[in-house]
């Protein structure tokens, strides 16, 4: 069950300039910032240095202003990459509000790197990092069905089969025959938690969207003949 929202929602709920959500998500660890503040001495230093060599013209201007903004890369570096990601996803013209409900629920564990290694006899030892992902299929009345997977967290566990689920979904196509992107961002209205990786919406404003779709009766768009989808 899908109902399309018009442009003007769409562009509320997936904001050109980042939210403080989407900033913090890309501003990282402590090594992050270490890397960031690097690149921002080396930009400055060379941008200095092409300056001081510019004659004062428009290509003096533009090393200065360049030396500017590569100082401060450490902190508009998770701007840049934020705002790349937002555009990606209001490239697409359409978007539609979803009803689902939770069909299944599993966990799975995904290795993120082997490590190599030997002991005091020369035997290699293998080691493996592994991160628990929880896994979440949604359907509808349609027969449509996805999952959803996302990094397992402890509020998950509060989730169970048939409860209802919104989100969104996107498209080139006005009635939604062909799904070209579905985000990990999904609210459950009924115990107030959100299953997200990283966090797309303007989650004030899609909870308000959320409590106005089920307040009201409305025709809604079945999407029976949906094609392939993207997952992120």
């Amino acid at each position: 069950m899908i109902t399309p929202l018009k442009r003007k929602k769409f562009d509320e709920l997936i904001p050109a300039v980042p939210t403080s959500d989407q900033y913090q998500y890309f501003w990282g660890g402590s090594q992050d910032v270490f890397k960031r503040i690097l690149i921002s001495v080396a930009l400055l230093i060379t941008f200095s240095l092409l300056y001081n060599r510019t004659p004062d013209n428009f290509w003096g201007l533009l090393m200065f202003l360049c030396a500017g903004l590569g100082g401060l890369y450490w902190m508009l570096g998770p701007v840049s990459t934020a705002i790349r990601r937002n555009t990606k996803l209001r490239s697409l013209s359409q978007c539609g509000f979803w009803e689902a409900q939770v069909l299944d629920i599993y966990l799975s564990e995904e290795v993120q790197s082997r490590q190599e290694d030997f002991d005091q006899r020369g035997r290699m030892e293998v080691s493996y990092d592994t991160q628990s992902f929880f896994n979440l299929e949604l359907g509808d009345r349609t027969g449509y069905t996805t999952t959803l997977r996302v990094p397992m967290r402890r509020e998950y566990k509060r989730i169970k089969p048939k409860q209802l689920v919104c989100m969104l979904l996107f498209s080139n196509d006005p009635k939604f025959r062909r799904v070209n992107k579905i985000t990990t961002d999904a609210y459950l209205p009924q115990i107030n938690l959100w299953v997200s990786d990283y966090p797309y919406l303007r989650r004030d404003v899609f909870m308000n969207l959320t409590r106005y779709m089920l307040s009201r009766d409305q025709p809604i768009v079945d999407i029976e003949d949906v094609e392939d989808i993207e997952d992120d």
